[in-house]
């Protein structure tokens, strides 16, 4: 009595859909996109994508736009296991799992470690973006404080001095003070608030303040003095005290 020979199943169609909703048009253009392999492809078309690597069946699923879990089930060729007849069940040795039993588990265990490995990607990949976050933010505030510290001179010279320009309107020193807006506004947008303004009148607060030497001048909290020079803090945090002198 002869056998008919056993088709392998045949996936293509499935697998050219989700190919044509992406824009590829050819094996080769997923195989270039993916990185993947003609041979890996057409294990895929033949239902056996538990026997492609890990990093395989990813890239995949990023080109083809298609969950993990759904391309695994679409072109996994594992039947479910039968419902076994009582007359059957008499014949079988229970003992010894069928193969159809043992391909099943096999490929469920598998896929269980996939999922497992899948899990384990993703929680490294958030702690990894969380770190990248992380830097960034690190580097950003590095680069403000080297930024303001190569700026420092000007940063506490030019209010005084643009302060002693406005009191002499004829002098040339007036023209460029338009030039210091983009300053002004570099400094705002970073959240730089400046300490005072140069010839106020404002009560004496060591936190923020401090007495410009010489002269043997003394001030205690709550004094009045004028401010000379402005200084500058970011939030809660001081970056350089406003320098005074008492009335």
């Amino acid at each position: 009595m002869s056998m008919e020979p056993v088709l392998a199943p045949d996936y293509t169609p499935q697998l050219k859909q989700l190919m044509h909703l992406v824009g590829l048009h050819s094996f080769a253009a997923l195989a270039r996109v993916t990185g993947v392999s003609q041979a890996d492809i057409n294990r895929l078309r033949r239902g056996r994508i538990l026997e492609l690597r890990l990093e395989k069946v990813l890239q995949l699923t990023q080109a083809l736009e298609v969950p993990l879990e759904g391309l695994v089930t679409t072109f996994s060729s594992i039947p479910p296991v039968a419902v076994l007849k009582p007359s059957q069940q008499e014949r079988a040795d229970l003992k010894f799992p069928t193969p159809t039993q043992t391909k099943s588990q096999s490929a469920a265990q598998e896929y269980s470690q996939l999922q497992q490995t899948l899990d384990t990607l993703n929680q490294e990949y958030q702690r990894l973006q969380k770190q990248l976050q992380d830097q960034q933010a690190q580097i950003w505030q590095e680069y403000q404080r080297s930024t303001v510290q190569a700026l420092e001179s000007l940063l506490l010279q030019w209010p005084t001095a643009a302060y002693a320009a406005r009191q002499h309107p004829e002098a040339p020193a007036v023209k460029i003070l338009p030039l210091l807006h983009p300053l002004e506004a570099l400094l705002d947008a970073w959240g730089m608030v400046p300490i005072g303004e140069v010839g106020a009148e404002i009560a004496f607060d060591p936190q923020w303040h401090q007495l410009m030497p010489g002269g043997g001048s003394t001030a205690i909290k709550g004094d009045k003095v004028t401010v000379r020079y402005v200084g500058y803090r970011q939030g809660e945090t001081l970056l350089y005290r406003a320098k005074v002198s008492p009335l």
